[in-house]
């Protein structure tokens, strides 16, 4: 009996020391990964844990979470251990709805990641599941295609983090590039798989925690995407100094967070997402590259300037577009595009888009002349606020330096320089006729559609009037058939001809009118209201004020605001003009600095229409996938299935 004691005493420590280093190795494996489930973009991304920039990116997928009526739970879950033996198997059966899918791995209660939905014969996958990827569509699990579900289960084990979440907005590119295909690392790299230029996505740094005086790889990186964004113009050489504190400072403040100049993950992240906002602050030249670029594109084109990519790479055309803009708007012409160039474009481009909203418009210039002066000063003179020597100095007009005349106010001179307006001492001017360029925009006209001329109806041809003859006979004209040669006859002894008698002419008979029948008089329709038409979508401003934007009763900024705007909220707008933007606030009118607010460059896409699913039946949707025998997202078998929660 002792004996057996023992031996039952070693085998239980023996199963404990086996089970130390399995537990183990599950902990070290769920520290790995980091799930997250995005229910506005149906997307299911798997980072390493630490790192959830575009370089930490592992996997990622489209998905169906739950309908709107049973909604996929939000918050940050750990993958719990089993709870029935088939889970994280190949087949996973719900008896409720008779039917089967694979690699269910659980996430909380009853809800699990798994594949698209096989019938009861373990056929398919049926095609309305496969068919509403992308869409809200199940009872709350999180469908995705065969190998993507395998992958989870046999890769993200129990502790493993999974954070459900709506991002809010749709970021439309990514679904479109997951709708065809998934993400995975063994497979490319993320910067391939997004179109990018290799190297433009960072290593998987495991922590971040860059300041000034920090050296090294994540410096560069840090550096070039700053640069990208327009908020670094120095130079990438991997030291974390002044220039590059600034601009981290700048990029917080854009983000309203608070100004360390610091930089660890969770900011990292921000400078790195895709949506990361942009900024005026270096002078864009060719060969630059990054989002700032996109953004003056897309300004360029708008003024109907630009007709090349919006790619973000300042390339020689994005040089001429620049050329042209300053041309246009009377600048010096030098193809860079300073903070100033940068601001002007992208405020004029709002204001016409603004004016016109969907309306199709094009672009109109002209010249005329105007009063200009060029500097006479032996090195420069100083254009001020005021017409005195007291006058804040808004920069140095150089000699030979072109501007524009405004007022002549005694011995100084009101003028415009680039977009600056000041003063300047006449004594130092020499002025002359000029001629400046005038920018306009006009409606577009219609085009008048092409309406083809009718080919009249051939006439028809009415047969010649019967000819009398001498003898009395009355013959029908015929064509005249090709003439037979005959031979030539015998000559005939000459005849007296026989007077012709004269033809009594016959009297012309007028033709007699018919009856003119009076006209019925059309019955008058009742008056119709005429239809009210639809009214047009009020484009809207963000407002990307560094410090807040404010809020006037009227168009006086002596006023007290009405209120100071955080940054990123959406206002009506009434009208607008170069100085003030009139909107809606409580729904009264307001009044908001031009300057302090800017026209965002696109609305979020709408909301994907969810698919119309009754409680326990699936409505397939009308096209077909080709068939293909893995099932990995394909169909190749047509039902309807029912789905819900596991036993």
């Amino acid at each position: 009996m002792r004996l057996k004691r023992i031996l039952c005493l070693l085998a239980l420590c023996a199963l404990v020391l086996t089970a130390l280093p399995i537990a183990g190795m599950t902990a070290d494996a769920a520290a790995k990964y980091y799930i997250t489930v995005d229910t506005t973009n149906q997307i299911v991304t798997v980072y390493v844990n630490g790192n959830t920039s575009d370089s930490g990116v592992v996997r990622q997928m489209i998905c169906s979470t739950g309908k709107s009526s049973t909604p996929t739970p939000s918050g940050t879950f750990s993958l719990p251990g089993k709870t029935y033996s088939t889970e994280r198997t190949e087949w996973y059966y719900f008896p409720v709805y008779n039917c089967y899918a694979k690699w269910a791995t659980r996430i909380y209660k009853g809800v699990l990641f798994h594949s698209v939905l096989y019938s009861s014969s373990k056929r398919g996958p049926t095609s309305s599941s496969v068919n509403a990827l992308g869409r809200k569509a199940s009872h709350g699990c999180v469908r995705l295609r065969v190998d993507d579900a395998k992958w989870i289960a046999q890769n993200c084990p129990a502790g493993t983090k999974c954070k459900v979440f709506a991002a809010g907005s749709t970021n439309t590119d990514l679904r479109k590039r997951l709708l065809n295909k998934s993400f995975s690392r063994d497979n490319e790299t993320y910067d391939h798989f997004m179109g990018r230029a290799e190297g433009t996505t960072p290593a998987q740094p495991v922590k971040i925690n860059l300041s000034r005086g920090k050296k090294g790889a994540q410096v560069t990186q840090l550096q070039n995407q700053l640069r990208g964004l327009g908020y670094y113009g120095g130079a990438v050489d991997s030291k974390f100094g002044k220039a590059t504190k600034t601009a981290v400072c700048a990029f917080q403040a854009a983000i309203g967070v608070k100004k360390t100049g610091k930089v660890n993950n969770a900011l990292w992240d921000r400078i790195f997402a895709s949506n990361a906002p942009t900024s005026t602050s270096c002078t864009l030249v060719e060969g630059w590259q990054g989002p700032a670029v996109k953004v003056l594109q897309q300004a360029l084109a708008d003024l109907k300037l630009y007709g090349g990519a919006v790619d973000g790479s300042f390339k020689a055309d994005t040089t001429a577009a620049v050329k042209l803009y300053q041309q246009d708007f009377n600048l010096p012409v030098t193809g860079k595009a300073d903070t100033a160039l940068q601001d002007a474009a992208i405020k004029k481009a709002a204001e016409v888009k603004a004016q016109f909203g969907a309306t199709a418009y094009e672009l109109h210039t002209s010249t005329r002349n105007v009063s200009m002066a060029r500097v006479t000063a032996k090195k420069y003179t100083k254009l001020r606020a005021k017409g005195s020597k007291k006058g804040k100095s808004l920069t140095k007009l150089y000699k030979n330096v072109i501007v524009k005349v405004l007022s002549d106010n005694g011995a100084w001179t009101q003028v415009q320089y680039n977009n600056l307006t000041g003063f300047a001492e006449k004594r130092y001017l020499g002025f002359f006729t000029g001629t400046e360029t005038v920018v306009s925009y006009e409606p577009a006209p219609t085009p008048t559609p092409f309406i083809p001329t009718p080919t009249p109806a051939p006439t028809a041809v009415l047969a010649p009037p019967a000819i009398e003859v001498a003898d009395g006979l009355v013959l029908e004209e015929t064509p005249e058939p090709t003439p037979i040669p005959t031979p030539t006859p015998a000559p005939t002894p000459e005849l007296t001809p026989a007077p012709t008698p004269e033809l009594t002419p016959v009297p012309t008979l007028e033709p007699t009118p018919e009856p003119t029948a009076e006209p019925t008089p059309e019955p008058t329709a009742e008056p119709t209201a005429e239809p009210t038409p639809e009214p047009t979508p009020v484009p809207k401003y963000a407002v990307t004020a560094v410090e807040g934007a404010r809020l006037f009763g009227a168009a006086d900024a002596a006023l007290e605001p009405l209120a100071v705007l955080p940054q990123g909220i959406w206002l009506e707008v009434v009208e607008a003009d170069a100085g003030w933007i009139v909107v809606q606030w409580d729904g009264e009118a307001a009044w908001l600095p031009a300057g302090e607010a800017v026209l965002t460059d696109e609305l979020p896409e709408a909301e994907p229409p969810e698919a119309t699913e009754e409680f326990g039946e699936e409505t397939p949707a009308p096209s077909e996938a080709p068939e293909d025998e893995d099932g990995n997202g394909l169909i190749l078998e047509t039902g309807e299935m029912n789905f819900g929660e596991e036993p």
